[in-house]
């Protein structure tokens, strides 16, 4: 008999009621058997572990025994919006041989699942954000993973560019996935590190732009710990560290794009966010001699540069098929995303150029969207598609600097439909200031001192943890004209 026919169906006893509970089609289904019904219903690729229970009573001392009538199903459920909570269900019956074929039967189901992780090699970074990322694994990560049976090697970094020179460096073959708990840049110096790596590897010059980057092998999981949390935001569509430890448990993975940045001479980094020019990129340099104020330097630093309203010129070449920015939601499943594994070379492009006067210029590999800013600076932005959303925001006025932020803060609305911004889909992009003041780039949080560069998309080269997001953002239009 094949899996999909197996057919259990049994009356357990849970907390003192009668529970039907069948399992067929890889899908558990439960209800109380005498009213009030209230039916569950969980597919196997939710369940993270069958496990008989111990019986209870034994002296701490004496190691504990397995009761053979009595088991628990540990499942996750979907709540509100994207987030994801643990649950269990635990189930007695008198007859050990129905608590075992159970066990089995479904313990079975669940090793059919070979892409969970078995050993990963975890980086907590412990002065990222608020400080807290190994209390956030402690509380949200330690247990879950161990009632999934996943060995966890922690490694907690002391300074700046360990993580990424421990990945180029250290024989991994022990682990299957990397993980990290921290910010946008610990999540950053984690897929440097690998790439890297596979550079050093097979022996690929980094910097050359025109080589192909070689893809890591081992897949990445992001546990949001840090001030803003973008890059985990937008894979799983909630910065809550119990769905990021799910999404990683549960083995399914999506391709995430990357963008290789360079100088005239070499490769600077590569990034998942954003790399911005103008407003940003001064507020990432200035805010730096404020770290005494935590998080809320930014805010601080941010309405100074605001206020101020500086402009740089510049000159953009753009490599883009000149069509329009999608206007389309990247959603779990993407199709737009799924159609860009195979597709991506085949785009014809040209290169076109732009000057003029910037309040900032912005390549976003992803929408950018953080609990702050619900839409993100490019809303239609798609995780893998191997483009970019340029987006140039013009020299004006204060006034339409507050607008931007304004648009930028909403659910409702987004800065595409501002006319002093403008959005090209690309997949590189030069820039040059022109003689005069110049600003710094802001890379996925890092500032980046040289001014000229060029960035390049690298089409789905990370594999990430995540079943993407589901949540269906508001796109209605701006109110009272902003």
């Amino acid at each position: 008999m094949s899996d999909n026919n197996i057919v259990l169906l049994s009356t357990f006893i849970n907390d003192k009621k009668k529970v039907k509970i069948i399992f067929h089609k890889d899908v558990l289904v439960w209800d109380n058997e005498k009213p009030p019904l209230d039916q569950h219903t969980v597919p196997i690729e939710n369940v993270i572990s069958v496990k008989n229970d111990y019986l209870k009573g034994i002296h701490p001392s004496i190691r504990p025994e397995i009761d053979p009538k009595q088991f628990t199903i540990h499942y996750a459920e979907k709540s509100v919006e994207d987030k994801w909570v643990y649950k269990t269900l635990t189930l007695k019956h008198t007859d050990s041989l129905q608590v075992a074929s159970w066990v089995k039967t479904l313990q079975n189901h669940l090793s059919r699942f070979f892409t969970r992780p078995k050993h990963i090699l975890l980086f907590v970074n412990p002065f990222g954000g608020k400080q807290n990322a190994m209390r956030i694994y402690e509380k949200y990560g330690k247990n879950l993973f161990s009632i999934a049976g996943v060995e966890v090697t922690v490694n907690v970094s002391q300074r700046k560019d360990q993580i990424k020179d421990f990945l180029i460096t250290h024989n991994l073959d022990m682990f299957d996935s990397v993980a990290c708990v921290g910010g946008d840049g610990t999540v950053s110096e984690l897929f440097n590190g690998l790439v890297l790596r596979e550079c050093r590897l097979k022996d690929i010059n980094a910097n050359d732009m025109d080589q192909n980057l070689p893809k890591p092998r081992k897949p990445i999981g992001i546990i949001p710990g840090g001030s803003t949390d973008t890059i985990a935001y937008c894979l799983h569509g909630t910065t809550d560290p119990t769905t990021a430890v799910l999404h990683i448990i549960f083995g399914d993975t999506l391709g995430l794009d990357l963008v290789s940045v360079y100088d005239e001479n070499a490769l600077l980094r590569l990034y998942a966010s954003v790399l911005s020019y103008g407003y940003l990129g001064d507020v990432a340099y200035h805010s730096d001699q404020y770290r005494w104020m935590g998080p809320h330097r930014y805010d601080y630093s941010g309405f100074k540069k605001l206020m101020r309203n500086r402009g740089y010129k510049g000159e953009i070449a753009i490599y883009t098929d000149k069509k329009e920015a999608e206007q389309e939601d990247c959603k779990s499943n993407c199709q737009i995303c799924n159609s860009a594994k195979t597709n991506h070379e085949k785009v014809s492009c040209k290169w076109e150029t732009i000057k003029g006067k910037f309040f900032m210029v912005s390549g976003a590999n992803i929408s950018c969207a953080c609990t702050r800013s619900p839409k993100g600076i490019a809303p239609y932005c798609h995780l893998g598609d191997g483009k970019i959303n340029l987006v140039l925001v013009k020299h004006t006025s204060v006034i339409n600097n507050l607008r931007l932020l304004l648009r930028l803060s909403s659910q409702d609305s987004s800065v595409e439909d501002l006319p002093f911004v403008e959005t090209i889909s690309a997949r590189e992009f030069c820039f040059r200031a022109e003689n005069g003041s110049s600003s710094k780039w802001n890379c996925d949080g890092e500032v980046q001192h040289q001014t000229n560069i060029r960035a390049k998309v690298r089409c789905q080269l990370l594999t990430i943890f995540s079943r993407g997001s589901t949540k269906a953002p508001n796109h209605t239009s701006k109110c009272c004209g902003f």
